[in-house]
């Protein structure tokens, strides 16, 4: 269960800029959203591609995983939905895919916290480089 809570970590993020009004994801794909669930303390680093896809590693449950999975915007990009693809010897709903707002106007070196679909509130922040 732990590893399908680090996948839906995902969807907890992510950020706009004006200058990147027709891609609100466009900041990320050079940089990492880093994020920490407040019930559990796992921690996730996700890269962002523009061509939908994102890989994480992250630790839970103190063990390390590595995933990989397609994410896509919905509600005129206002919600961001991740579905994970987690390796076979996870636990957990593989693929379950996790929603959460998307964070409109953050720049490298902002956090801020959300709550996903699932209920869960991670922090979560944007940091330079990849």
């Amino acid at each position: 269960m732990r590893f399908a809570i680090l996948a839906l970590a995902g969807g907890v993020l992510l950020a706009s800029t004006a200058a990147y009004a027709d891609d609100p994801m466009a900041n990320t794909y050079a940089n990492t959203i880093k994020t920490t669930n407040k019930g559990t303390g796992d921690t996730t680093a996700l890269l962002f591609n523009a061509d939908g896809t994102y890989t994480a590693n992250g630790v839970a449950g103190g063990k390390p995983i590595q995933y990989s999975g397609k994410w896509t915007l919905k509600d005129d990009g206002k919600t961001i939905c991740l579905a994970p693809t987690l390796p076979q010897n996870a636990q957990g709903p593989a693929g379950a895919a996790s929603c959460s707002p998307l964070q409109p106007n953050i720049k490298v070196g902002d956090s801020w916290s959300v709550t996903n679909d699932q209920n869960m509130t991670f922090d979560v922040s944007l940091t330079a480089g990849r």
